[in-house]
């Protein structure tokens, strides 16, 4: 079997803190060097992210290249920008503050050599690090999810499925689909995932003896501002409604199975409280479209706002707990 050749695509912005160690995450690879190259694409960072980089590919006479951005485009402009320039058949994107376990690309380079062209995505599981009491640990159970048998649903169904970092994605897929959809400022890996999907892709788990990444969560990620983002929202439940319109275009009298609907529904119900806050024509988008699902209102509520939903109806209870919430943050502000 021919090796397949792997291009890392590393998006970076304010990475000067991180970049080096997950470069060193790479370089530790099992994998052959001379069937790996590195591709950084630093997004108009004004730290010195890209020398950094630059210092340690020569440092380590690593394959590839440092480019940099004129201007910020944000992460799936700077990824679309790297693949293109990447040379490999397969593609490992790895934010910048992530890291690789050093047998994640050998494992599933392995299993991309063996499949058919018709196989878009390996993947493998994965696991958080989370800073604790001043070092950055391995926390949580290892996210091992399977999508192979059908992955439009299974996707949809996984909320621990859908992050570029744990797979290898064959180049010709990213071409077909045209890469991620730099509309996109939250959710953006789940939708280039689901268009491979729709597109025919098919996906393979490598079984892996650990986690194969290791996902940096901390207070400053880019997701945890893009749900404060009213635009940002928007744009991700529209992603999930073009995966509905797609598979009702694919199905007798546009129906979907009660798998479907209640994945559907869960995806749709995620941010519902905050859309009622701060968006309420996605709101009502929103429910118009649950209702259609045969839903009457949003699913997987926390304990508390259920109970709440029960006795004065979803919409009043999130009010009201809204309510509470700015009458806790005023009496924390207030003087002693």
């Amino acid at each position: 079997m021919m090796l397949p050749s792997v291009s890392v695509v590393i998006p970076a912005y304010k990475a000067a803190s991180w970049i080096a160690e997950t470069l060193d995450s790479v370089v530790r690879q099992s994998y052959p060097a001379d069937h790996l190259e590195i591709i950084v694409a630093v997004d108009a960072s004004p730290d010195d992210s890209a020398a950094i980089a630059q210092e340690f590919l020569d440092r380590h006479r690593c394959s590839g290249r440092v480019t940099v951005r004129d201007r910020n485009g944000g992460v799936s402009a700077c990824r679309n920008s790297g693949w293109k320039l990447a040379t490999g058949e397969w593609i490992q994107f790895l934010d910048a503050d992530d890291l690789l376990a050093p047998h994640k690309v050998a494992l599933q380079a392995d299993a991309a050599g063996r499949a058919k062209d018709s196989v878009a995505v390996v993947y493998s599981s994965w696991q958080h690090l989370l800073l604790e009491q001043g070092e950055w640990r391995a926390s949580g159970s290892v996210n091992a999810p399977f999508v192979d048998d059908d992955p439009l649903l299974r996707i949809l169904q996984e909320f621990d499925f859908g992050y570029v970092g744990p797979t290898l994605i064959r180049r010709s897929f990213l071409e077909l689909v045209g890469g991620f959809d730099e509309n996109l400022d939250m959710g953006e890996d789940a939708d280039l995932m689901l268009r491979m999907a729709m597109a025919g892709g098919q996906f393979r788990q490598a079984l892996s003896p650990g986690p194969g990444l290791y996902y940096r969560q901390w207070p400053g990620s880019s997701w945890r501002s893009a749900i404060k983002n009213v635009r940002a929202m928007r744009n991700l439940n529209h992603s999930y409604r073009r995966v509905e319109e797609f598979l009702r275009s694919k199905s007798p009298h546009g129906a979907l199975s009660a798998p479907v609907r209640l994945a559907l529904a869960r995806r749709y119900s995620r941010f519902a409280d905050l859309y009622i806050e701060s968006d309420p024509e996605t709101y009502a988008a929103m429910k118009l479209w649950l209702q259609e699902l045969g839903m009457t209102r949003p699913l997987d509520l926390t304990p508390r706002l259920e109970v709440l939903s029960k006795v004065l109806g979803y919409e009043n209870a999130v009010r009201v707990r809204s309510a509470f919430r700015n009458q806790v943050q005023r009496f924390r502000r207030a003087p002693a």
